[in-house]
């Protein structure tokens, strides 16, 4: 059959055509050459051709589902030719809307497909015979690009869902295909369609791909979605009214003179094309998979960057092969070009295109053999633990400072070269040697293929393998697999075979097969007192050692059990660790000192390289000497020199040894280094640090270093709550540094503890205890260890605050410390136990401190520890480290009976926990306590300056509630009539005596109290009152001096009464009693304001030194011992009795109580603080200006004013703050014509009202006025 017809056709009567989507409309003009529409091109006016009909939204042509399999099938269920599946193959034109999926490519080379689709046909309309002839636009039909027009067209909408799988194999597409066509059906209707989705489909829907393809708008993502949307589409689509099909008729039936010559394209030549197209397409697909593949993409970027090449390559001949289809098809349509030179042009580019994918297709199944064998071999390296540096060495790696290398290389010249073979020849095939005959497939031998190189790579494999296991800690050494082509061997460049060992070290990759380290042989040991002295041999190679030169030794060794030699209580654990240590390469002998005595060593050599170390020697055992434990020692000192050692101190603070025969214990003497007191108020001349020298007569050669040299001093504070076991633990941590054994005949202890109850605090203030190294295990380091008091004891919150007070002198006489640890059972979960201290610890401490906080539990049995819940609940540090002890055999002594085993197994508890606390202690690096000794002074100056503006604060509430009543008595003043009864208000002083031994502080020109209850007892020392600044009174309007202040043994206090007047009294003297009453009033305004001022740069101040506290602290959260305290005076009021001391605690608690509320509200508000009181300031001045206004009318100006509306509250509600304004009372009523506005009584109960609320609204006056009294 020819390719193209003889002659050309003068016209051609179309069926009708898919629309595809496209907006075509009655009259558009069209290209059947091009195969193009041009939109907005007509011969007709589009009102007459389109013009609007109405249409039944009931009636319909036709409404059907369909389904179809594949994209062919889709195609031809559209009615879509072969020639137009070309075109949208070749992108001549795109499937738009309901159509879009049949424009849609494959993800996969195998693929599961269905498509749901939906079609309701609404209407058909034509261009009538009468209109036909009606051109408008006639001159269009002498333009050369207009072939034909469109005459008809089909109206509706459709849509498509589609389900896509990718899958593996043709098998599994077609398995998932046959499963689709049953679970998702169609089912007839009374003449209509649906769908519905078997019962098992979400199963099937896994992993398959949902798309929509339609008119009208849906999100389509889920299974649940396709059920919505495929149930919903006929009616929706019933709605839509797009063009389906079209029907074209050339121009010429128009005029004659308008004909085109049109060829008509073989069938074959077609047919021929699209598929050379759509096998180019399933080559691209499957470079694309085979890129893909993981062994590629991960393992061998080399050969990746290899697919991407020729992938690139293909995917250019592609792009050239569409480019130059959609041109010759065009050309071989238009009657007046060569047919036969187009035709030869078309078939030598598909058969180029064709040659192209046919080497594509070659190098597909080369790259997939090499994909199975690589796959394959990496699979079994990797298995054995190999790093994979298969996809390349990272950037950098070959610098002289990156670490060293050992590399198992799969590697050359034939893995991964950039441009196969097979790509010269895609490049290389044009139309010119397109009938050259030339074979392009040339032979390429893979390393895979040699059965030596499988052989080679094994043993490599085995011999870095075992070299591995020899990694030295610390040290970084890669061990993997990598592709190195070309490396050195004897100092000069190599290329590698696969299997090599590659040792990649200072920017060079040598080949050292064979060379790895081997071991050494036994070392020799010999024994002094509790020293070993190793002395060995490396035996290596010369050829060995100029490959790996070796970097130094690993000597290891530990205490081993010997049966026939150990006593009762061996020096060795069962199966422990070994210790390492390591030596230059020029050593070859080494002393092992302080070691345990009495037990059996066993060390082992190995020798040390850059790529790790040789295999362990053959162990060597020797057994060190036996000597006397330094409690032992220290019993036989004492015993030798009781008399001087027990003899009575000449200073209080020092304490001389003692022996209790009754608990067969030793308590070591000391004798006081230094002494501080706190000039803390409360707290004057108390002693609250103590350093003692523990021991001092024993062993006088060992000296005590400075305090200030922070490197031969290891500070470990202990802190907790009382009744932690803290000072036992103290006494075994101490017993564990002498060397204390449960064989001892007496126990060493540091703490006496005799005169307390256990459930007690020992310690009742800080006492540093310096200890000498006097055994191995101190390393020369005095140790100084710092008992503190209790929190939470039964002093209460006054014993806290000394604690605080006696923490402060620490940090100024301690200059740092290494260590500090709470102290805490191990099964404690009451917070309310555990929170003050880690509360104080919070404030007490800076926040360079944090990481020096450590935590023990006492009393820890095996198993969780649940007060490590509760203190990380409190955000206590406990990922700093941890410690768990038991010390319950410390007390205990043996009894040569079975009970000694569990007192044994016990002792060693205790003993594992004490070594882990000293091992913890020798690793930290001290911190200064300077910034914490700035934490507490500030903390005890806030806590006093808030003790002060508290009770600035409470007489601010007192003061305004008189101002309030004085308010309530001038509104009811003003509108009194003659027969009603009005209470007057008035202030009058009075005093009350204070409780003996105390003191108060008076102000002679205010003639008020400035300070209840002060320590200071006569006139000449009124300058250190709390009260003071600088001489002057913090507490006084004008800041009186001191000198106007003198001591006294009563309170003044202002006391408000009521007495009522009858309103004849008030009626001839109306006006001159309101003015005498406001004068008044005025008066305690002025007082009023004047001390608001000096409170308000109080706040300010206060606000101040709270920043300077937050910044510097760890924590500072009052919050939290506010809690603490509100338990205490709980607990306080359960057995409260007038008179009785707890009467006297609850007084103490509530005033503390309200310093932390203060102290809270600074931290909750921070700069806001009192911004209640400037409210408060606010509207008392505005008052008082009024009241001045008033005042200075005249008796009848005044008496017509008083009948007049006034807007005092009004303009005040206006200046507060938002939230306030809500909360406020509503405006008064305003003049208008319907009402008369408020009278300024009414303004003045007004303003009583707001000034009740700020006085109740969450500021810090509500705060404290709030808190519970005693």
């Amino acid at each position: 059959m020819d390719a193209i017809n003889s002659s050309a056709k003068e016209f051609e009567v179309f069926a009708l055509q898919p629309a595809l989507g496209q907006n075509i409309q009655l009259g558009m003009l069209y290209d059947v050459r091009s195969q193009q529409f041009f939109s907005g091109i007509s011969l007709w006016k589009d009102s007459e051709v389109n013009a609007t009909q109405a249409v039944d939204d009931k009636k319909v042509q036709s409404a059907d589902y369909r389904f179809t399999y594949s994209l062919d099938e889709a195609r031809n269920d559209n009615s879509l030719s072969i020639e137009g599946s070309l075109a949208l193959d070749l992108k001549a034109f795109s499937a738009e809307g309901s159509a879009k999926y049949l424009s849609e490519k494959k993800s996969s080379k195998h693929e599961a497909r269905l498509n749901v689709s939906c079609t309701i046909e609404r209407r058909t309309r034509r261009i009538p015979m009468e209109v036909l002839s009606k051109m408008t636009y006639e001159k269009q039909l002498d333009s050369p690009f207009y072939t034909h027009f469109v005459s008809e067209v089909v109206e509706g909408a459709s849509a498509t869902l589609t389900f896509a799988r990718s899958c593996s194999s043709e098998e599994e597409a077609k398995e998932i295909t046959g499963k689709l066509k049953i679970k998702v059906v169609s089912i007839p209707v009374s003449g209509s369609a649906k769908v519905e989705f078997k019962e098992g489909s979400e199963k099937l829907m896994e992993n398959v791909k949902i798309s929509y393809s339609g008119a009208m708008a849906e999100n389509v993502a889920s299974l649940e979605d396709a059920q919505r949307v495929a149930k919903e589409m006929p009616s929706k689509l019933m709605t839509q009214m797009n063009t389906l099909k079209y029907k074209l008729l050339p121009l010429s039936l128009l005029d004659s003179k308008a004909n085109k010559l049109i060829r008509s394209i073989d069938t074959g030549l077609i047919t021929k094309t699209a598929e050379a197209l759509n096998a180019g397409n399933e080559a691209t697909l499957s470079l694309k998979e085979i890129a893909a593949d993981e062994v590629f993409q991960k393992t061998f970027p080399s050969i990746r960057k290899q697919i991407s090449n020729f992938h690139n390559e293909f995917a250019a001949a592609e792009t050239n092969f569409t480019s130059q289809v959609r041109q010759l098809l065009p050309e071989l349509r238009d009657g007046n070009t060569d047919a036969n030179k187009k035709i030869a042009e078309l078939e030598r580019v598909v058969g180029l295109h064709s040659r192209r994918t046919e080497i594509a297709q070659q190098f597909v199944t080369a790259k997939q053999d090499e994909a199975r064998i690589l796959r394959e071999t990496v699979a079994a390296l990797l298995a054995d633990k190999f790093e994979d540096h298969l996809g390349g060495l990272k950037s950098g790696s070959l610098v002289d400072a990156a670490p060293p290398r050992l590399l198992l290389s799969i590697g050359g010249g034939a893995i991964g070269v950039p441009t196969h073979p097979l790509q010269t020849s895609l490049a290389s095939a044009s139309l010119d040697n397109l009938d050259s005959g030339d074979d392009a497939d040339l032979p390429v031998e893979e390393w895979f293929e040699n059965s030596q190189t499988r052989a080679n790579l094994a043993k490599s494999c085995n011999d870095i393998r075992e070299q591995r296991k020899m990694a030295i800690p610390g040290v970084d050494v890669s061990f993997g697999v990598a592709s190195i082509a070309v490396a050195t061997r004897g100092g000069k460049k190599a290329k590698t075979n696969i299997g090599d060992v590659i040792l990649q070290k200072d920017g060079v990759l040598s080949i050292v097969t064979g060379m790895l380290p081997k071991a050494p042989s036994r070392p020799t040991l010999t024994v002094k007192d509790q020293t070993l002295t190793v002395k060995w041999s490396s035996n290596r190679a010369a050829e060995e050692e100029t490959a790996i030169p070796t970097t130094g030794f690993a000597l290891r060794y530990r205490r081993v059990l010997n049966s026939k030699r150990d006593g009762p209580f061996p020096r060795a654990g069962k199966n422990e660790l070994f210790r390492d240590v390591r030596c230059p390469a020029t050593d070859d002998t080494i002393e092992l000192e302080d070691l345990s005595d009495d037990c059996d060593y066993q060390v082992e050599l190995s020798v040390q390289t850059c790529v790790g170390s040789s295999p362990w020697s053959p162990k060597a055992v020797e057994r060190t000497q036996r000597h006397m434990t330094e409690p032992g020692n220290m019993l036989d000192f004492f015993f030798s020199n009781k008399a001087k050692l027990t003899a009575t101190p000449t200073s209080n603070s020092s304490k001389p040894w003692d022996f209790d025969k009754d608990r067969n214990a030793l308590f070591l003497g000391y004798t006081e280094c230094l002494e501080r007191k706190t000039n803390v108020k409360g707290f004057q001349d108390e002693v609250a640090v103590r350093i003692v020298d523990v021991a001092t007569e024993y062993k006088p050669e060992i000296q005590f270093p400075a305090l200030e040299k922070i490197n031969e001093t290891i500070v470990a504070v202990f802190i907790g709550p009382s009744g932690a076991g803290k000072s036992t633990q103290i006494n075994a941590f101490v017993s564990y540094l002498l060397g204390g054994g449960v064989d001892d005949p007496a126990r060493v202890l540091l703490i006496d503890d005799r005169k307390f109850k256990q459930s007690a605090s020992v310690t009742q203030l800080v006492t540093c205890f310096r200890i000498r190294p006097f055994a191995p295990v101190f390393e020369n380091k005095t140790l100084m260890i710092v008992d503190t008091p209790g929190y939470g004891g039964s002093r209460g919150v006054e014993g806290d605050a000394f604690v605080t007070a006696a923490m402060s002198e620490f940090f100024g006489t301690v200059s740092h410390v290494n260590s500090v640890i709470f102290v805490c059972k191990a099964n404690e979960m009451r917070t309310t136990i555990l929170s003050p201290v880690t509360t104080y610890v919070f404030s007490l401490f800076a926040k360079d401190v944090r990481k020096c906080l450590r935590t023990l539990y006492t009393f820890s049995d095996d198993g969780k520890v649940p007060a490590h819940d509760t203190l990380e609940e409190l955000q206590w540090p406990v990922e700093n480290g941890e410690v768990q002890v038991n010390n319950s055999a410390f007390g205990l002594d043996l009894q040569g009976r079975e009970v000694d085993r569990n007192i044994r197994s016990q002792w060693i508890d205790s003993i594992k926990g004490q070594f882990r606390l000293q091992e913890m202690l020798l690793k930290m690096t001290p911190v200064p306590t300077a910034g914490s000794a700035e934490v507490t002074k500030k903390r005890m100056q806030l806590e006093e300056k808030c003790q002060l503006a508290e009770g600035k604060i409470m007489k601010t509430a007192n003061d305004a509630q008189l101002i309030i009543a004085q308010l309530k008595s001038l509104a009811l003043t003003i509108e009194a009539a003659p027969n009603q009864q009005i209470a007057h208000k008035y202030i009058e002083t009075s005093t009350r005596d204070i409780p003996s031994g105390k003191h108060a502080t008076l102000c002679t020109i205010c003639n008020y109290t400035c300070h209840e209850l002060c320590d200071c007892s006569n006139d000449d020392n009124t300058y250190y009152c709390a009260s003071m600044n600088n001489g002057e009174c913090t507490m006084c309007p004008n800041k009186c001096n001191r000198t106007k202040h003198h001591k006294a043994k009563f309170i003044i206090f202002a006391e408000a009464k009521t007495r009522y007047i009858t309103p004849q009294e008030l009626i001839d003297k109306w006006n001159e009693a309101n003015n005498m009453q406001e004068g008044a009033l005025i008066g305690l305004l002025d007082r009023y304001l004047s001390a608001q001022a000096i409170l308000r740069q109080d706040m300010l101040n206060l606000a101040d030194l709270n920043d300077r506290l937050k910044a510097t602290a760890l924590m500072h959260d009052p919050s939290g011992l506010m809690n603490y305290v509100d338990l205490l005076i709980i607990s306080a009021k359960a057995g409260v009795k007038e008179g009785s001391a707890n009467e006297t605690l609850i007084t103490q608690l509530t005033t503390a109580r309200k310093t932390l509320q203060l102290l809270n509200e600074l931290k909750r508000k921070d700069r806001q603080i009192g911004g209640d009181l400037v409210i408060l300031v606010d509207v008392l001045d505005l008052v008082r200006g009024e009241m001045m206004r008033r005042m200075a009318l005249s008796a009848n100006d005044r008496v017509a004013e008083e009948k007049k509306p006034c807007s005092l509250y009004n303009d005040l509600l206006l200046k507060l703050p938002l939230d306030l304004m809500k909360k406020a009372p509503p405006p008064l009523r305003t003049q208008s014509m319907m009402s008369k506005g408020a009278l300024y009584e009414e303004n003045l109960k007004a303003v009583v009202s707001l000034v009740e609320l700020v006085l109740k609204d969450g500021g810090v006056v509500a705060a404290l006025v709030a808190t519970p009294a005693s």
